[in-house]
C-alpha cells in the first residue's frame, strides 16, 4: 500500500511535532525545578549515608532525563523533525503550484484547438444533453431472478455493474434502506470515443480534457439528469436518501467533479464515491462525502493529474502492487475488470488486511449488502452533434 500526504498534511504534522517539542521542553523545566528544589537529605548518622548515595544516583538519573540525550535532546530532533516536514511541505506547495500551472495550460491548448472543432463540449443548439431511457443489459447478482431481488454484495459488484456500459450508457441502481427508505447508485462509465472532434457520444476525450481542467461537462449534466430521471420515476425517492457515485477511469473523474459541485450535491444528498483508474486528486470533494479511490500501481492514468489523493479519514486509497512482469507502467491493467478483481481480492482479504476499507465499507452500510430494487439505464447524446468519423 502506499500512503500519499499533500502539504498541508505535512504542515499540520509539523505544527503538531513541534507541540510535542514545546511540551517535552516544558516538563524538562518542571522536572529540573523539583530536583533543584528538594536537594539531598541531611546526614544525621552513619546509617543514613545509604540514604544519600541513593539520593544522589536519582539525582543522576533526573538529571540524564532532562539532559542532552534525555527530555531536551528528545526536543531538540523534533524540532528537526518539524523543519524537515515543513520543507517537505514547501516542496508539495511548489509541486502543486507546477501541477496547477500544468492543468491551466492543458485548458489554454484546448481552448486554442477549439477553433479547429476540437475539445468543444457542450450542445451544438443550445439544449441540455439527450437523456433516453433504454432497458437495463445489467446481468449478475444484483439482478432479480425469478421475482427474487437482486442482492449488492459488496463494492466489487458495484464497479462491476459498469461492465457493457457502451453508446453513452449510464447506470442508476435503487437500493433499499433499513428504514425501508431507498439509496441510489450512479454507475458512470470510462472513455468510449478517442476522437479529439467531439460527437454525440459525450463520453469521449473531449471530456476527458475538460473534465480533468475543472470545466462543466456534458457528460456530468447528463449523469446528473439520468439520476433525477431515475429517482422521479420510482416514486420513492425522498431528499434525504442517500447517493454513492460510482465510476472508472472517465467515470471516476466525473463522479469526482459531480460530487465536488456544490448544485449537484443541493439535489442530491451525496454521501460516498467510488473510483478506480481515475486521476481524481485535484477536485476538492468536501470531507461530508467518504470517497474509495483503488489504483494499480502500474496503471499510468491515475496518475495523470500529477497529484497524490488526498489523505485524511475522509478519503481512502488503495492501491494494488504491479502485476509482478516487471513493467512500471502496463495499460493492459488499466481495464475494468482488471480492477474489479482486485476489488474482488481486497474485499476477501482478511479484516483489517487492507487499511481503511473495512471501516469505509460499514460507512457505506445504506447501499452495501442492500437489496436492489430497480435498475434504470439511459443513453446520453451531445444535442445537435454527430459522431466524428
Amino acid at each position: 500500500m502506499r500512503v500519499d500526504v499533500r502539504s498541508e498534511t505535512l504542515t499540520a504534522a509539523a505544527q503538531r511535532v513541534l507541540a510535542i517539542a514545546d511540551e517535552l521542553r516544558e516538563d524538562a523545566g518542571r522536572l529540573a525545578a523539583v530536583v533543584a528544589g528538594v536537594g539531598p537529605p541531611r546526614v544525621r548518622s552513619p546509617g543514613e549515608a545509604v540514604l544519600v548515595a541513593r539520593w544522589l544516583v536519582l539525582e543522576g538519573r533526573a538529571l540524564a532525563l532532562i539532559g542532552p540525550v534525555g527530555l531536551w535532546g528528545d526536543a531538540l530532533e523534533l524540532d528537526g523533525l518539524a523543519a524537515a516536514l515543513r520543507s517537505a511541505a514547501r516542496m508539495y506547495v511548489e509541486v502543486e503550484r507546477g501541477v496547477a500551472g500544468v492543468l491551466s495550460a492543458v485548458a489554454a491548448g484546448a481552448d486554442v484547438a477549439g477553433r479547429v472543432g476540437w475539445f468543444v463540449d457542450g450542445p451544438v443548439n443550445g439544449s441540455d444533453p439527450i437523456v433516453r431511457a433504454v432497458p437495463s443489459t445489467l446481468t449478475g447478482p444484483l439482478v432479480a431472478h425469478g421475482g427474487v431481488t437482486g442482492r449488492v454484495l459488496g463494492v466489487a459488484d458495484l464497479v462491476a455493474a459498469g461492465e457493457g456500459l457502451d453508446g453513452g450508457r449510464v447506470r442508476v441502481l435503487e437500493t433499499t434502506r433499513g428504514d425501508g427508505g431507498s439509496a441510489w447508485v450512479a454507475i458512470i462509465p470510462g472513455t468510449q470515443e478517442w476522437s479529439p472532434r467531439p460527437g454525440a457520444n459525450p463520453f469521449d476525450l473531449t471530456t476527458d480534457v475538460r473534465a480533468l481542467t475543472g470545466d462543466v461537462t456534458i457528460a456530468a449534466a447528463g449523469v446528473s439528469a439520468a439520476l433525477a430521471r431515475s429517482r422521479a420515476g420510482s416514486g420513492r425517492s425522498s431528499p434525504q436518501d442517500p447517493v454513492m457515485l460510482v465510476g472508472h477511469s472517465q467515470g471516476g473523474i466525473l463522479a469526482a467533479a459531480l460530487a465536488s459541485d456544490p448544485a449537484f450535491r443541493t439535489g442530491n444528498r451525496v454521501t460516498h464515491v467510488v473510483t478506480s483508474g481515475a486521476p481524481v486528486a485535484l477536485f476538492p470533494v468536501p470531507p461530508t462525502v467518504k470517497v474509495l479511490s483503488i489504483e494499480h500501481a502500474d496503471d499510468p492514468v491515475p496518475g495523470l493529474d500529477l497529484t497524490p489523493n488526498p489523505g485524511g479519514q475522509s478519503w481512502t486509497t488503495i492501491v494494488a502492487p504491479g502485476d509482478g512482469r516487471g513493467a512500471p507502467l502496463d495499460p493492459d491493467r488499466h481495464r475494468l475488470s482488471t480492477y474489479v478483481q482486485t476489488v474482488r481480492a481486497a474485499e476477501g482479504a482478511p479484516r483489517g488486511a487492507v487499511p481503511g476499507l473495512d471501516v469505509w465499507q460499514v460507512g457505506a452500510g445504506d447501499v452495501l449488502g442492500r437489496q436492489v430494487r430497480s435498475v434504470h439505464d439511459h443513453v446520453i447524446e451531445r444535442a445537435g452533434a454527430t459522431m466524428p468519423p
